[in-house]
């Protein structure tokens, strides 16, 4: 007897049906495809691959078609997949042990982990999971039901259950591209709509059209459908914390803070051996200013996933990263945010060696590196991680020492490539001001089409180039080509720079002080303090300087943020990004009624910012404590019932009586 039968329903899948046959074709003994009505050259690559092909016409019942291609299987197991699935080949072990040791049993179906691709990449940073039972013995009386979402059964014959495995399924359906290629939303409402007129909508059904709307971005009716699937006693299903995650996650979006409490702590909180609750509880904490507490979840949620993987038991719950990434990037904000650096950095070389692919981490790790190490230690810290001579891991670490600005981190990864030639023309702009090559960027020219944010990015190194060299001309020949007309008046205020002429359109400055930003930032970075210093003055506004001073902050520079606050300060011009940051640091060096006094006129600002009274109330006198817990719940009143909130609160009230 043949061993495994994969079976397939598909239409018009040219594009993804070769990846998802070539996957199988190692482990398969057979491949059964029912096709519903293909127009393209489906068909064709299904016989290519020796699959046994069937016509089929749709009739709106996924059930339907799915047992169709049932009754061709001849395995003795049964595994069911979509085009836009595929194995992995390095995976085929597993498979192979399974098959060898498991003994099939009429009640008994296997649940596995789909490793779904979500957005318009395919990136590791976008991935989630969803179980599915989609492996079962043939022979055994297993068939499909349901119209869409279809779920096994054996009917009259009793109960099926469902075993978890650890072998995956990988997808990438629900892209947004693949989305409307397919019109999958459509289709799949239509069968829905025919559900609902029948009065036919299971639990899980609901579930699934919540899922279907969530993904059109339709949160309202996702949340209907998720309240109704919640309302019975389905806790035990595998679908149910996912149900459960989703309308706590929709609540949290829509700031319904009452139900997002209820249902984390009267729901969420009983799969506490998780690090689902914990990674949510923390991110709720850390949303209300609850810094301590937030870092506290978050270790408990990295802790929780070691724990169950030396165990050999599920990581996750729902998705992996709730049990490290996100944990972890959340610690990294809240530590640099504290001004504990060594916990920051720690957490980030974590990350790094987990993913040494996400540019976001390297970026953040090189700019704080390249401030405190000498450039020595950054690149020996940086080749413990990296293969150099791996050639795209030597081209990643390029690109990110030509975005930092970091001139010998540069040359040391150049000599290790191939060609620098190959570059874009914003990198080959880049390249030449930070390597001090006049001749390559006066001789800059492009004749491709450049969006307008790439286009702005250009300027800032045209015009750092300008600056650098006190050489206007290569600026306005280059930005006189581009279409964003702010460019232009931005190029006039860095021409009457370099010309020493007054900058007298202060308003102009004010406008523009994002883009001066970006030019102070990047002078600063290629280390021309004198210019640095020179451009600051002659284009200081209020906007610019608060900027200046949080990026010098968040870098912990303190003593050059202090200054630029010190001038702030005076002229009584910090805004609420400033007023924060102060109102931290001096309460991380108890200095509380200084920080009561940044973090009162920070609130003043803004009454709403819910974030900032839990420290703000904490460091207050007893005197300021009650106005303080008074003002908090009249402007946010929605957050009091919050049951973490509302002990705060009570507690503090004890503190001023």
């Amino acid at each position: 007897m043949k061993r495994l039968s994969v079976c397939m329903i598909v239409k018009d899948e040219e594009e993804l049906l070769p990846r998802c046959l070539d996957s199988v074709t190692g482990i398969a003994d057979e491949i059964i495809i029912v096709d519903t009505g293909s127009t393209d050259r489906t068909k064709q690559i299904a016989e290519e691959y020796s699959a046994k092909l069937y016509d089929y016409t749709w009739s709106n019942d996924f059930a339907a078609a799915r047992n169709e291609s049932l009754r061709y299987a001849s395995g003795k197991w049964i595994l069911v997949l979509d085009a836009d699935e595929y194995l992995a080949k390095e995976e085929y072990s597993l498979w192979n042990d399974f098959f060898e040791k498991e003994k099939p049993l009429d009640y008994l179906a296997y649940t596995l982990p789909v490793i779904n691709f979500t957005g318009d990449k395919e990136s590791d940073d976008e991935i989630t999971t969803a179980p599915v039972t989609r492996l079962f013995p043939n022979f055994k009386g297993i068939y499909f039901e349901r119209p869409i979402h279809e779920q096994l059964t054996r009917g009259k014959q009793g109960e099926l259950f469902h075993k978890k495995i650890t072998m995956n399924i990988y997808h990438t359906g629900y892209q947004t591209k693949r989305l409307n290629e397919k019109n999958k939303h459509e289709r799949n409402m239509s069968i829905f709509n025919e559900l609902k007129k029948s009065d036919s909508m299971s639990e899980y059904d609901w579930f699934t059209l919540g899922n279907q709307h969530r993904y059109a971005k339709n949160e309202d009716e996702a949340i209907k459908c998720y309240e109704l699937a919640l309302v019975g006693d389905s806790s035990r299903t595998a679908w149910y914390p996912h149900c459960l995650i989703g309308i706590i996650s929709l609540y949290f979006k829509q700031n319904r803070w009452d139900l997002v409490d209820e249902w984390t702590e009267n729901q969420l909180s009983k799969y506490a051996d998780f690090a689902e609750y914990h990674t949510i509880k923390g991110i709720q904490y850390e949303t209300m200013g609850f810094f301590e507490k937030a870092v506290g979840c978050y270790l408990e949620a990295i802790r929780i996933a070691e724990q169950r993987a030396k165990k050999k038991q599920e990581i996750w719950l729902v998705d992996p990263m709730y049990s490290f990434e996100t944990p972890v990037q959340q610690l990294i904000g809240i530590y640099f945010r504290l001004n504990d650096n060594k916990q920051a950095i720690y957490w980030l070389s974590k990350l790094l060696h987990k993913n040494n692919k996400n540019p976001q981490v390297l970026l953040k790790l090189v700019e704080w590196l390249c401030h405190y190490e000498s450039q020595e230690s950054v690149i020996s810290f940086l080749n413990n991680i990296y293969d150099i001579n791996n050639i795209s891991e030597c081209r990643l670490l390029f690109k990110v020492s030509l975005v930092m600005g970091q001139v010998e981190l540069l040359h040391y990864y150049s000599q290790r490539m191939d060609s620098v030639k190959d570059l874009s023309p914003l990198d080959q702009i880049r390249y030449a001001v930070i390597t001090n090559d006049k001749e390559a960027w006066l001789n800059f020219a492009t004749t491709e089409a450049i969006d307008v944010e790439t286009q702005l990015q250009l300027w800032v190194q045209l015009a750092v180039g300008a600056i650098k060299w006190n050489s206007h001309i290569k600026l306005e020949e280059t930005t006189s080509q581009f279409q964003k007309s702010a460019v232009l008046d931005l190029t006039k205020t860095i021409i009457s720079f370099i010309n020493e002429e007054p900058i007298t359109d202060e308003q102009a400055l004010r406008n523009d002080s994002d883009s001066l930003f970006l030019v102070a930032k990047q002078l600063f970075l290629i280390k021309e303090y004198e210019k640095f210093d020179k451009f600051v003055e002659a284009t200081k506004t209020p906007e610019l300087i608060n900027q200046l001073a949080n990026y010098f902050y968040n870098l912990s520079l303190t003593e050059m943020a202090l200054n630029y606050y010190s001038i702030l300060l005076s002229k009584q011009q910090l805004d609420i990004p400033s007023l924060v940051n102060l109102g931290i640091y001096h309460a991380n060096h108890q200095y509380y009624e200084d920080a009561v006094q940044f973090l009162a006129e920070a609130v003043r600002q803004q009454p709403t910012a819910k974030h900032l009274y839990y420290s703000l109330i904490r460091y207050a006198n007893k005197e300021e404590k009650l106005v303080y817990i008074n003002q908090f719940i009249e402007v946010c009143p929605e957050y009091t019932n919050v049951s973490f909130v509302r002990d705060f609160l009570m507690e503090e009230k004890e503190k001023a009586i």
